[in-house]
Formats: C-alpha cells, structure tokens, sequence
C-alpha cells in the first residue's frame, strides 16, 4: 500500500483519470478492449481511470500512447520549461569582474 499522497497530487490524478476515461467513452471503446489494447487487465484500467496512484507510469504512458498523447510526456520536464531550475542557475551566476 502506498501511503497518503499530498491532495493536490490525488485531485491531479483524478483528473488525469478522468480525462483518460472520457477520451476512451468518446471514441466508444470498452474497459475490456482498452485493456486488451494496452495488455492489461480490467481492475488496472478500472484504477486508471480512477487516477489511482498504485497504477504503474508505464500503463499510464501506454493509455497515453494509445490516445496518440505519448509525445507529451517526455515534455512534462523538458529543461528548457523547468523555470525553477532556470531561475537558480542564474541566481548562481556572478557577473566577471574587470581586470
């Protein structure tokens, strides 16, 4: 069991869950076929859609693939989007003194 995420990590998965089911009912397409699609089983993809965090990031890429989203992913920390990171690299730089 994993112990208790921070709220705003569990409402992002629920709402990545959910987005995961309505891309799988818009297009008319069961649990069942899903699961066979991404080599699953059922109770995974019923947890998926739920946003469940016990489901592996690799189903999640899988179902991201097959909604042709796989691309995203790897733009997720993309470092020239990392502003954070940005923002401390230049805190550290120091100007060049004259001589």
């Amino acid at each position: 069991m994993t112990r208790e995420l921070p709220p705003i990590i569990s409402s992002t998965l629920a709402t990545l869950g959910a987005n995961l089911r309505l891309a799988r009912e818009r297009r008319g397409i069961t649990i069942r076929e899903l699961a066979e699609q991404l080599n699953a089983s059922v109770p995974t993809i019923i947890n998926l859609e739920r946003g469940e965090a016990t489901v592996s990031m690799a189903i999640y890429a899988a179902a991201l693939h097959f909604y042709e989203r796989l691309e995203w992913l790897p733009d997720l920390m993309d470092p020239q989007f990392d502003r954070e990171a940005l923002r401390i690299e230049l805190a550290g730089i120091r100007p060049r003194s004259r001589r």
